[in-house]
């Protein structure tokens, strides 16, 4: 900034487009720079819309919890044989233990 020929005036360059002015004709931008009038912009209306926070916890929790079953998966639950598999743990292609080892297993070899 320098003094000018303008009374009053300071000679003040423009942040954005470098030109120098007479520092009554610089205006501040909500960016925070000191522009000129031909480089000013007002703040785009969609930058001062306020949003509510939403809340990630449900409004009704139970709690006594539900109890809830773990099912087992054990040597004889994993088989690939029909009606010798535990639900949800059976495994397509599986063929150990054999099937008569299974037999034997279930009823205690009888």
């Amino acid at each position: 900034m320098k003094k000018t020929k303008w009374p009053g005036n300071w000679k003040y360059s423009c942040q954005r487009c470098g030109f120098w002015y007479p520092s009554s004709e610089i205006m501040k931008e909500w960016t925070g720079l000191h522009v000129c009038q031909s480089c000013w912009e007002p703040k785009h209306p969609q930058l001062m819309i306020k949003i509510r926070g939403e809340t990630a916890v449900p409004t009704y929790v139970n709690k006594d919890g539900d109890p809830t079953f773990t099912s087992y998966c054990d040597i004889n639950g994993v088989s690939s044989f029909a009606d010798m598999a535990t639900a949800d743990c059976a495994i397509v292609g599986r063929i150990s233990p054999t099937y008569q080892a299974l037999l034997d297993t279930l009823t205690n070899g009888h």
